[in-house]
């Protein structure tokens, strides 16, 4: 067992359950209920706290990466970066970087770089085969990079930490609607704090959004650059390497 937290298991886990559970606190004391949660504890008190927190910053992940990611996010893309800008009718990566990093990848692993097509197949299975085995593609790159820098485990550790965020405002914002209607109902005298209070999670809820895109781009785009330039950089013959060293001075 890990004896401290991680950077991914502080950012992504504990954090987003704390925030969930004090957010679901106060949202069940405009409804008229009183939870067992104490903020202003002593140290068993806190204890308890942080481990709620966490245990929920786990289950919070669980539903952003089983539900949200798979059945929302993905569909939505029309598949992660990383899958879909392999695509032959993708241009997010120009021609000439496509065919090079293809190439490379042809090389190292000595395998090909694209499906074995049924004959008459459907534009859509096609195009599903073809994300499978760009992911494929995508993951043996990911994994020759391995530690060769810090900035796609990074960028990673945040698109999961935006991931998790925008979940856990999307819960907040449905709640605290019901909870709008709610009032409208019965609760007049809450009316204005269950709107303030959605408005803001709907909020949350799209920068969450943005930035969880942004993220995943960023982390595709940097395994990507880091297997060109460390394949490329271990290809060049020395007189080439020369050039570059001499030219560097």
């Amino acid at each position: 067992m890990i004896a401290r937290f991680d950077l991914y298991d502080f950012g992504a886990n504990l954090i987003p359950g704390l925030v969930f559970l004090w957010c679901v606190q106060m949202l069940a004391g405009l409804f008229g209920w009183t939870l067992p949660l104490d903020f202003t504890g002593g140290l068993a008190e806190t204890s308890i706290l942080i481990a709620l927190g966490y245990i929920t910053g786990l289950l919070l992940q669980g539903l952003s990466q089983g539900v949200v990611e798979r059945h929302i996010l993905k569909p939505l893309w029309g598949g992660f970066p990383s899958e879909r800008w392999l695509l032959p009718d993708d241009n997010h990566f120009s021609a000439d970087y496509k065919a090079r990093l293809l190439a490379l990848i042809r090389d190292r692993f000595g395998v090909a770089t694209e499906p074995e097509l049924p004959t008459d197949c459907p534009r859509n299975r096609a195009r599903q085969l073809r994300l499978k085995k760009n992911r494929e593609l995508f993951y043996l790159v990911y994994r020759a990079v391995g530690e060769t820098s810090q900035r796609p485990l990074t960028f990673n550790a945040h698109y999961g930490l935006f991931r998790v965020l925008l979940t856990m405002f999307g819960v907040l914002a449905l709640v605290s609607l019901a909870g709008f209607v709610w009032a409208l109902c019965c609760q007049p005298t809450n009316r204005l704090a269950f709107s303030a209070w959605t408005i803001v999670f709907m909020g949350a809820t799209l920068i969450a959004y943005f930035r969880c895109k942004k993220r995943g781009e960023d982390f595709a785009q940097s395994v990507f650059d880091l297997f060109m330039a460390s394949v490329a950089g271990k290809s060049a013959t020395p007189e080439e390497s020369r050039g570059v060293k001499e030219g560097g001075k």
